[in-house]
């Protein structure tokens, strides 16, 4: 699995940032700068990482390629092609 801090980086990263509220975590990053809004991307942290450090965050990605930051490790253990 992947470190968020490496996946992020390949997605063209240059600053980070961790935000809560009423309905959880996210991680906000952008490619030039916070002020450039077109270019602040934001994924969720998953419900049961919210309270863990953008350091110790690994990268799951969905099937539908959505990245979820999550402190656990996941790996495939079974796939099927239908």
């Amino acid at each position: 699995m992947k470190k968020l801090l490496e996946y992020l980086k390949e997605e063209g990263a240059k600053f980070i940032r961790k935000v809560t509220g009423p309905n959880g975590a996210f991680i906000s990053y952008t490619t030039d700068s916070w002020e450039n809004s077109g270019s602040v991307k934001t994924l969720p942290v998953g419900k049961r990482s919210q309270n863990g450090n953008i350091a110790e965050y690994n990268v799951l990605i969905t099937e539908d390629g959505t990245a979820i930051a999550t402190v656990n490790e996941y790996e495939t253990v079974e796939e099927l092609a239908v």
